[in-house]
């Protein structure tokens, strides 16, 4: 599989390019919210700026329940899948593989409906209604998703597929349901993470000359490493880290080169960190001596089911920018179960 197209918006950039060179001066969109934990402290959040959404001009169906946070969603998907289709010239509509938050009996999550009606709606985001797919196992969920993708690709004969998601964490309800197990980042608090929102989406090919290329290189995506892991955030079994670390052999068994680089979906929690030793530690054979870790929610906070193709997009720039390096990870694991992992490579154009 190939990447063909890229769509970002984050707190830091409104674009693919924007957000890239966020990330890699380290500017933080993180700032104290008007949101206050239980302590009755602010909370430190991270926010696409307010203009971002009144510069996008769409007629939005509503449907039964609407809300800021949904009016969010819908604007970030349709501008990051507006980027990442206008890279290519699109034949005809394509399946979407849309990556959504996890399911919770607390706390309400967009409709797939909902999103998809507003998506189907825009002329220039040409999505083949009957082919639309969701997986609602948030941040592992767009890596997760290239499973499928594979086969659309290979099995079915689509030209390409899209995949991708939008969050946003900026309502009570969310942020209460996190409040109470102590996970927000606020005054007083020992080990949080700032909730922010954004949206990725990317464009997969199974035809390498239709893949996006620098200097006649092209990014290349292996099989995907998805995994389980027992003792997970929410889960009462002790945790042994068997999920992350069984993600990256799945990902990595095939990996000839040493990986240089690593994306991680760390967030400033402290289970994660941990997390990320163990697996690094348990399959240390697959990476280099310096192998680089690199965790860009310090930059502009948790994206929640977007973050997988966010951290796709951010490796593929890299790849194309860093002469000197071809392969790197990118793994995303969700607060439940499902842990996913994926080789990105920089290969040649085949002639």
């Amino acid at each position: 599989m190939f990447v063909a197209g890229m769509g970002v918006i984050t707190p830091v950039g409104a674009t693919t390019e924007m957000t890239v060179a966020s990330v890699k001066a380290g500017i933080s969109a993180y700032q104290i919210s008007e949101f206050f934990n239980k302590a009755q402290q602010p909370i430190t959040m991270s926010r696409v700026p307010d203009e971002v959404f009144s510069s996008i001009d769409i007629d939005i169906d509503e449907g039964d329940i609407y809300g800021e946070v949904y009016d969010r969603i819908i604007k970030m998907s349709v501008l990051a899948l507006r980027e990442a289709f206008a890279q290519v010239d699109i034949k005809k509509p394509v399946p979407l593989i849309l990556s959504l938050p996890e399911s919770s009996i607390t706390v309400d999550t967009i409709p797939a409906e909902l999103l998809t009606k507003n998506i189907l709606q825009q002329k220039d985001i040409p999505i083949e209604p009957t082919q639309i797919r969701s997986i609602a196992t948030g941040r592992a969920g767009v890596i997760q998703s290239l499973e499928l993708a594979q086969r659309y690709l290979f099995d079915m004969g689509q030209d390409y597929v899209v995949i991708g998601g939008a969050d946003c964490f900026l309502e009570y309800p969310i942020l209460q349901d996190l409040d109470k197990d102590q996970r927000l980042n606020a005054t007083g608090s020992m080990d949080g993470f700032a909730p922010g929102e954004g949206a990725g989406f990317l464009l997969i090919t199974r035809h390498a000359s239709s893949a996006l290329k620098v200097d006649n290189k092209i990014i290349s995506l292996s099989s995907p490493g998805v995994a389980q892991e027992p003792g997970h955030m929410k889960s009462k079994e002790n945790y042994l880290g068997e999920g992350l670390d069984l993600s990256f052999k799945q990902a990595l068994k095939t990996n000839k080169l040493p990986i240089t680089r690593v994306y991680s979906s760390m967030n400033g929690e402290s289970f994660w960190a941990k997390e990320n030793g163990v697996a690094m530690m348990r399959n240390k054979k697959y990476f280099h001596d310096k192998v680089i870790t690199e965790h860009p929610a310090d930059c502009y906070g948790d994206l929640g089911c977007s973050t997988g193709a966010v951290l796709i997009a951010l490796s593929a720039s890299q790849l194309f920018n860093e002469a000197t390096e071809y392969n790197h990870l990118v793994y995303t694991s969700s607060d439940n179960a499902w842990r996913s992992s994926v080789v990105i490579n920089k290969v040649n154009l085949p002639n």
